[in-house]
């Protein structure tokens, strides 16, 4: 039980490192409106996007970004990353107690 507790938690985690790198390349294409990635990096953005996107935009249908004057809060995004964050304290409390 603890082999699929800790395999789940590795997945949570490459999830919540997902995230990060999201919120990571929303600033850049929000700051370097130019930038465009090619060859490796064209290649790590698509992973990052194909990872993630699944989670967000079926709550983003649901949940609209909110419009703060010029700055849009993503609550979908928020939600996602709470939920993950959330997980992964309750199956870290699950493998304490299998163990």
């Amino acid at each position: 039980m603890t082999f699929a507790i800790d395999l789940a938690l590795f997945a949570l985690w490459i999830i919540w490192i997902m995230l990060i790198a999201r919120i990571v390349l929303s600033f850049v294409f929000s700051f370097a409106h130019e930038w465009r990635p090619a060859g490796v990096s064209a290649l790590l953005v698509e992973s990052v996007y194909s990872v993630t996107d699944p989670l967000i935009k079926p709550l983003r249908r649901v949940i609209p970004p909110i419009s703060i004057g010029a700055i849009r809060l993503d609550v979908a995004f928020l939600i996602v990353f709470i939920a993950v964050m959330a997980l992964q304290s309750l199956l870290t409390v699950l493998r304490a107690q299998f163990a």
